[in-house]
């Protein structure tokens, strides 16, 4: 089956891709459903919040054995980054970024098991996203998000585990 995500009406159907099939003693539905208005309105609150802390915040919504789901609003580009056992699948909501996704993470240190943060991401590919785009950046894979001077970027992220990192712990 194929499915083509676009406009903001491709939240709730990524949303529902990952989520829909899984009951989970974690959260309290099989699935969720978050409208374009409502991630925008959560959005400016956490747009409002980042400069306080780093220029990031932050909201996880529904937490599945293997998946979770959150709202992140930037007014700050990020550090280098990979997630030796977590997918990214980026849904932009509002603003625009720029992802720079593979190459290598700059100065890299684990700052959690499997977590790696550095200075920057170096090569690599650039993708530059709006409302409604997509980005999946695959486990183990560097990426950065950068802003423009002065700009915002609010995403809803679905992060999915690699099956085979349930099996083994993450490399060191």
């Amino acid at each position: 089956m194929r499915i083509s995500l676009a406009g903001a009406g491709c939240l709730a159907v990524a949303a529902s891709i990952v989520l829909a099939a899984q009951v989970n003693p974690l959260s309290k539905a099989p699935a969720y459903a978050h409208s374009g208005q409502s991630l925008e309105q959560k959005g400016a609150d956490l747009l409002a919040a980042a400069p306080k802390s780093n220029g990031i915040a932050e909201q996880r919504f529904e937490t599945y054995p293997g998946s979770f789901t959150e709202l992140i609003g930037r007014t700050a580009s990020g550090v280098g980054e990979l997630h030796q056992r977590w997918q990214d699948n980026f849904v932009a909501v509002s603003g625009e970024a720029t992802v720079t996704v593979g190459g290598r993470v700059v100065d890299g240190k684990e700052t959690a098991p499997g977590e790696i943060r550095g200075t920057r991401v170096e090569g690599g590919q650039s993708y530059t996203l709006h409302k409604g785009d997509t980005l999946h950046v695959a486990a183990n894979t560097p990426h950065q998000t950068m802003l423009a001077p002065n700009g915002s970027f609010v995403y809803y992220v679905i992060k999915v585990e690699e099956p085979s990192a349930r099996l083994m712990p993450a490399a060191k």
